[in-house]
């Protein structure tokens, strides 16, 4: 199951308090850190308006607004300005910190051959300029960890001929990741890493697509939790 296809089974729950009942649902917010927090928010969001109304009664008069018949054995009491202010303050902060996790969450990939085509585009603008060289490994891993959320880790390619150069952090699109450049034979590659939140399709954990696009070869895997992504 992708965020789509959970964000959508979320929404048409016909009770937000309860439970997921998909089997696909439940393991995919125990991968997808984004989507957990969203269904955190979302089952929170109704327990903490269902309290609301358990300990406050509502008001005749919006009874009578919305034709609605109740039979009560005494008039409810008047719930007063400032919690019916800090009520409808909540509801609204609430709702548009939920709006901004839905709506505005990490961009993401749709495909391999989407994602193809972005590192290969970036590779051939040539812009190789590098804010830190291999000598400064153990600080650089420090910073990208930190700006890009998630324990960053560089793959070992000195088995297959590749040194590293350095890298920077930059954005790939709409994607912040950690941009390193290799050197083999006098000829520069580029690797991305970016996290696998960017990805609105399935990756295995260890696996590895290799395709051409003009005239470059391009390798992506998924390790570490990590997606990377080489062009040479």
């Amino acid at each position: 199951m992708n965020c789509k296809k959970f964000q959508n089974q979320l929404l048409n729950r016909a009770d937000n308090d309860a439970p997921l009942s998909s089997p696909e649902a439940i393991v995919h917010i125990e991968t997808c850190k984004t989507c957990a927090r969203l269904y955190q928010l979302d089952t929170g969001l109704d327990h903490k308006i269902k309290s609301a109304l358990a300990q406050q009664e509502v008001p005749k008069a919006l009874f009578d607004q919305v034709e609605l018949t109740l039979d009560h054995a005494a008039a409810p009491s008047r719930i007063s300005k400032f919690k019916l202010t800090a009520a409808l303050t909540l509801s609204f902060l609430v709702f548009f910190f939920a709006f901004n996790l839905f709506f505005n969450g990490p961009f993401q990939y749709q495909n391999l051959q989407q994602l193809n085509e972005k590192v290969v585009a970036s590779h051939l603008k040539g812009n190789t300029h590098m804010s830190f060289s291999s000598s400064e490994i153990d600080q650089s891993v420090a910073m990208l960890s930190r700006e890009l959320k998630f324990n960053v880790i560089f793959p070992d390619l000195t088995d297959k001929g590749y040194v590293l150069l350095g890298g920077r952090l930059c954005a790939l699109g709409k994607c912040k990741i950690a941009y390193l450049f290799y050197e083999k034979q006098n000829r520069i590659s580029s690797l991305v890493i970016m996290s696998y939140d960017h990805l609105d399709f399935e990756m295995a954990e260890g696996s590895r697509f290799s395709n051409d696009v003009k005239g470059y070869h391009t390798d992506i895997w998924k390790e570490h939790g990590q997606v990377y992504a080489m062009v040479y």
